[in-house]
């Protein structure tokens, strides 16, 4: 459990080296009530995928426990800096779920049995949890009776997408930081450094202009081009209704990461439903505006009340898929394209 790497981990701190300028201010503001002696025991720090949470939460925790904080950061040069450089530092320990799992109470346990104890090396310790709408219920309440009763300089600092997906119980007794994300002319200008030339903002969009996840993109596609998802959609999409027989492979590329994959699908029909309103324009940071001659043509095909009724079953078939683990993935999915494909046949014969 403690100073673990999983693979997730180990993804993020590949941009431990990367400059996060959006991240600064709440860095400052951070240190700032630390330094003022209002720096509470339990923080949450929430923000879409990608934004920089746990680099931020990594950032604070190696300033907690270095033994010689300098005005605007940790040191990096003391024996604790050096420890936490090299994950191996005692009195941090970090939690995460493993994929399609809760944080059980079991884990939250053992985190209190370490905060009894002394600190191994300076004054301070901490315990990151990653994913903290995972914990389970009980989890949670045991998590609580520690913020309520912390031991010494102990501090914990939880992450995830919104607040919304935590006990109110346990919220209230969090100091909460949400991270937002730079502008669109920020991160492009960001990414232009870092070298990346980016004009399509549809893609901005789709990662709702999360830098990480973005640069993570971008670097994906620069190995291997095939992997732009929302290119697979639209494709996928023309090739199911013009060679049936690609229905199916379509659908094992959709259930590769349902949850992600169905929601482009839901944007696609989206931007189709955007376009029938006005045939003219689909604005430029569209998601699928690169796609636009294509879609032109598909709007004439589907009538408003298909694409309602075929938004719909997308979000619930996806709800289904990502609630429920132990369902045929590729089998409901392949139902979902059928009708519609359905869809686009009928209004195709009615025109």
């Amino acid at each position: 459990m403690a100073n673990t790497q999983t693979p997730s981990n180990m993804a993020e701190s590949s941009f431990e080296q990367v400059s996060t300028p959006w991240l600064t201010p709440f860095y400052q503001q951070l240190q700032q009530t630390y330094q003022q002696g209002r720096f509470a025991h339990g923080l949450l720090f929430t923000g879409s995928a990608g934004i920089g949470k746990y680099k931020l939460a990594q950032q604070l925790a190696q300033y907690l426990l270095c033994t010689n904080k300098q005005h605007d950061d940790a040191c990096f040069e003391c024996h604790s800096c050096k420890l936490f450089s090299a994950h191996n530092h005692l009195d941090y320990h970090f939690l995460v779920a493993e994929k399609n799992k809760s944080i059980g109470i079991d884990q939250v346990r053992l985190l209190t049995e370490k905060l009894n104890e002394r600190p191994q090396l300076g004054n301070n310790k901490v315990v990151l949890i990653k994913g903290a709408e995972q914990l389970t219920e009980a989890a949670a309440n045991a998590l609580l009776k520690t913020l309520e009763e912390p031991q010494g300089d102990s501090y914990l600092i939880l992450l995830a997408r919104t607040h919304h997906q935590l006990m109110p119980t346990l919220l209230s007794r969090l100091q909460q930081t949400h991270l937002h994300s730079p502008d669109d002319q920020t991160l492009i200008n960001w990414l232009y450094e870092l070298g990346y030339q980016v004009s399509d903002l549809g893609v901005l969009r789709w990662f709702q202009n999360s830098p990480l996840a973005l640069l993570n993109h971008l670097k994906a596609l620069q190995q291997d081009a095939s992997l732009d998802t929302r290119r697979q959609c639209v494709e996928g999409v023309f090739n199911m209704l013009y060679q049936p027989q690609q229905l199916f492979s379509f659908s094992r590329l959709l259930a590769n990461d349902a949850e992600q994959n169905l929601l482009l699908l839901f944007h696609l029909l989206h931007d189709i439903h955007k376009l029938k309103l006005n045939t003219e324009q689909l604005n430029q940071d569209a998601i699928y505006y690169f796609a636009l001659p294509q879609l032109q043509l598909w709007q004439a095909q589907l009538s408003f009340k298909s694409l309602r009724v075929l938004s719909q079953e997308i979000l619930k078939t996806r709800s289904l898929l990502t609630e429920h683990n132990a369902l045929k993935q590729e089998l409901l999915i392949s139902a979902l394209l059928i009708k519609i494909k359905n869809e686009f046949k009928e209004t195709h014969y009615v025109s």
